[in-house]
């Protein structure tokens, strides 16, 4: 019996320890984490690595294209003459031959160049969404950083208002106060209280867009490590200075480098179509035949291969190769707008944000003093009970204001990060 009451502890023990929403709770992640896990576990990094895996297994391909090719051929009949059905001979034979090009104008060498540029490309992709995935976490890290920030400060306001309403409650039975404050005070508790309804909402959403966002689904909930103050992220720099690096830097701009050199490839490849081959064999053949002496044949050859008529196949390639060549320096042209506009916006949009940061937590300040004058002078019966209403309201959208700039500032960091092709500065730090 007491074998059976220990089982039964444990089971429950275990039952407890690992249910989801319990587990959970240890699931407590810094933002350092988050992207590591991101990037470790979002479906869109496994679906390119799989992709630079085809194109090296390709180049393998290729390279073993011209590689010596040996076959094996067997043979047995019987042999005879066609009219006399009874004289026919058993026989046998063996063949093995050897071949290979010796000589194609360089269109192998060019084909294994060509996939080389494949390779390239692929890997860059694999930045490239890297970079996209991590700043999309950190972003989606922030916003639920906000959101929960954003319930802080509805609590904050539902006490005041309750602390406010007990006081009007308590100045209206000393006749202090008319009733109108005392229903006053409680219509703005319930609207404080519906807001904060609605803040809790707003964090689970921003949860499950952080879930997404880190490419995972075993969490019941995501609990973020906040840190103890909202950091300030690293300030812009000159716009010069930052185009120089997203132009060496960018994985995206290096990948349009690599498609323009491997369309050049493609041209003298489509230069060199239909153009003269010449392969080598060795072969060696023993045959048996019955009634016979057996045989063994040797056999070495040049074969030379030159097309005659090819019906313009020569001139539609290097014509379709250069279009494409074309359209791909047009991309360039087009990309290098796109990072200067994208470097310009995430530069004054950090600029702004940590200028709206500095003169919002000014304005806290100056808020909080005015909520402590308001709620004293109402104390005392030199105030009234729409100034403390006001002042709790206002400090309320003054720390709204700081925590959105320092939410915007970290945005815009992850969006300058990204157009510069950098993975975001926490990851750095914390993979150090």
């Amino acid at each position: 019996m007491q074998i059976l009451k220990k089982i039964i502890l444990i089971l429950l023990s275990i039952i407890f320890f690992t249910a989801p929403g319990l587990a959970a709770e240890s699931n407590i992640f810094s933002v350092e984490e988050c992207l590591r896990i991101a990037l470790e576990n979002h479906p869109s990094l496994k679906k390119n690595k799989i992709a630079t895996r085809g194109a090296r297994t390709e180049l393998e391909r290729i390279k073993s294209s011209n590689r010596v090719k040996v076959n094996l051929t067997g043979r047995a009949g019987y042999d005879g003459d066609y009219e006399d059905s009874d004289s026919r001979y058993h026989s046998e034979s063996l063949a093995i031959t050897a071949s290979k090009t010796l000589y194609d104008t360089g269109i192998h060498k060019l084909n294994r160049e060509i996939q080389n540029q494949n390779i390239t490309a692929a890997i860059e992709q694999e930045l490239i969404t890297q970079i996209s995935v991590a700043s999309t976490a950190k972003k989606a890290y922030y916003d639920l950083v906000l959101k929960i920030l954003n319930r802080d400060v509805e609590l904050e306001k539902v006490k005041n208002l309750e602390k406010h309403l007990e006081t009007a409650r308590g100045t209206y039975e000393v006749g202090n106060s008319p009733f109108i404050d005392v229903t006053k005070a409680e219509a703005d508790l319930a609207a404080g209280q519906v807001e904060l309804l609605k803040a809790e909402n707003d964090i689970l959403l921003s949860q499950e867009a952080l879930k997404v966002a880190m490419g995972v689904r075993n969490y019941e909930f995501v609990n973020i490590l906040l840190p103890k103050k909202f950091p300030l992220p690293q300030a812009a720099g000159k716009l010069e200075d930052l185009l120089s690096i997203a132009m060496k830097d960018r994985p995206d701009y290096r990948k349009i480098l690599t498609t323009i050199r491997r369309r050049e490839l493609e041209i003298k490849l489509a230069a060199r179509t239909n153009v003269p081959t010449i392969t080598g064999s060795l072969g060696s053949t023993f045959s048996k035949r019955e009634g016979t002496n057996d045989s063994k044949n040797y056999s070495a050859a040049l074969n030379l291969n030159v097309p005659i008529v090819e019906g313009g196949e020569r001139a539609a390639r290097i014509t379709a190769a250069r279009e494409m060549l074309e359209q791909d320096l047009t991309d360039e042209e087009s990309l290098k707008l796109t990072i200067n506009q994208s470097l310009r916006s995430a530069a004054l949009s950090l600029t702004n944000a940590l200028e709206r940061a500095k003169s919002s937590e000014l304005a806290v300040k100056h808020s909080e003093e005015n909520l402590a004058l308001a709620q004293g002078r109402y104390e005392v019966g030199v105030g009234d009970s729409l100034s403390v209403s006001d002042a709790v309201r206002t400090l309320a959208t003054s720390r709204y204001a700081l925590y959105q700039a320092l939410y915007d500032a970290q945005v815009a960091r992850a969006s300058l990060d990204e157009a510069l092709g950098h993975l975001p500065e926490e990851f750095k730090n914390g993979s150090n």
